[in-house]
């Protein structure tokens, strides 16, 4: 009989007991609900930039609009009056600032460039692709970078190369595939078709190799698609907090082990590039044929360059491969297909076009019936 208010005691303790926890547990939940939604109404209110959301920052903004990322940004740039202030998750080191101004750029770029490095953040995400070349280095190692390739990159034989080497690939190439794509009469991506004309350009210019991405039946080009590939992993590394991406690399997983077999692609294709040359001019004494970036550096190394005998590793001459076809590859292709969408957008500029190429068409007729 003593043992049924025993029990009846103790249960009455556990409901109480559990009560109290849960019941604590609730308003520690309101609690922060509350806070959330107070903050996420603050942000919107004193933010003219994208929703930085509470522990999150700008993520669930940015994968809202993935598909859309583009006009995103401008539309966020041209609330904020060209600027705006940007963070990412919380102990993820993700924190900036987007511009458009173009006093801003200036300053940052010409006016007090040594004041703006890349910095470790940076330099971190990119080193598995771009290495130490000069879109991953700062301060000496980036002065470094510049001084070398800077002379021969604005001799007369590299432009006269880089000149012809576009016109090869613009009349032998680029129009006759343009010609077969409108007799067929089907439809075609134009941003994708001058992606392969640049980064045919580049490679040809820069190193003397044509990758062939604009060929006639569109191949699918296993370095120009890794390339590609490694790009856009390597951004991932901009939106996920060093705290999960590290351990992915290092544990093979995910979308890390797809970049590193991506990259891997880029790199065995850089280096047998480098081998290449270096095996010609061991084998020649010479490259002073050659007129290519690449040529002419390993022809500075291996003649002496005025008198300075220069050595550069292999490393070296790879990561100036994967950093000038980043250069020249993405940026010229984009403003090209941005130009002609502007044209078509634009029919009385269009006019003007054409009507200046057949005015100098012209001439150049006429100029030739007179030789």
């Amino acid at each position: 009989m003593d043992r049924e208010p025993t029990m009846a005691k103790n249960f009455l303790f556990s409901a109480t007991q559990w009560m109290h926890i849960h019941s604590s547990l609730w308003d520690v939940f309101l609690a922060l609900l509350g806070l959330f939604v107070f903050r996420c109404i603050n942000e919107r209110l004193t933010n003219k930039g994208p929703m930085l959301w509470p522990v999150l920052g700008i993520l669930p903004t940015m994968f809202l609009n993935i598909n859309d990322m583009y006009n995103f940004i401008t539309r966020a740039l041209s609330r904020a009056g060209g600027t705006f202030h940007h963070k990412g998750m919380w102990m993820g080191g993700a924190y900036g600032i987007a511009t458009a101004d173009p006093s801003n750029v200036a300053y940052m770029l010409k006016t007090n460039f040594k004041n703006f490095p890349k910095g470790k953040y940076f330099r971190d995400r990119f080193r598995d692709l771009l290495g130490d070349g000069i879109f991953n280095a700062d301060d000496e190692l980036w002065r470094e970078h510049r001084q070398v390739v800077k002379a021969e990159m604005h001799s007369s034989r590299f432009i006269e190369h880089s000149l012809q080497t576009m016109q090869d690939l613009l009349h032998q190439k680029l129009l006759k595939l343009t010609e077969k794509l409108v007799r067929s009469g089907d439809s075609f991506d134009l941003q994708e078709m001058l992606l392969r004309f640049t980064f045919d350009n580049i490679c040809t210019a820069a190193f003397g190799v044509d990758p062939g991405c604009l060929a006639l039946d569109f191949p699918e080009v296993p370095f120009a698609k890794a390339f590609e590939k490694a790009t856009e992993l390597t951004l991932f590394r901009f939106l996920v907090p060093p705290f999960i991406w590290k351990p992915m690399k290092f544990f093979g997983i995910g979308y890390e082990r797809a970049l590193k077999e991506a990259v891997g692609i880029v790199h065995d294709f850089a280096e047998k590039t480098v081998k290449s040359r270096r095996d010609e001019a061991w084998k020649h004494g010479s490259l002073c044929r050659q007129s290519d970036l690449l040529s002419r550096l390993i022809e500075i190394e291996y003649t002496g360059g005025k008198g300075k005998k220069l050595q550069f590793p292999d490393k070296y001459f790879r990561d100036l491969c994967v950093n000038f076809i980043l250069a020249g590859r993405d940026t010229t292709s984009v403003a090209l297909a941005w130009f002609f969408w502007l044209v078509n957008s634009n029919p009385e500029v269009e006019n003007k076009i054409l009507r200046e190429i057949n005015d100098i068409l012209s001439l150049r007729d006429e100029t030739r019936d007179r030789k």
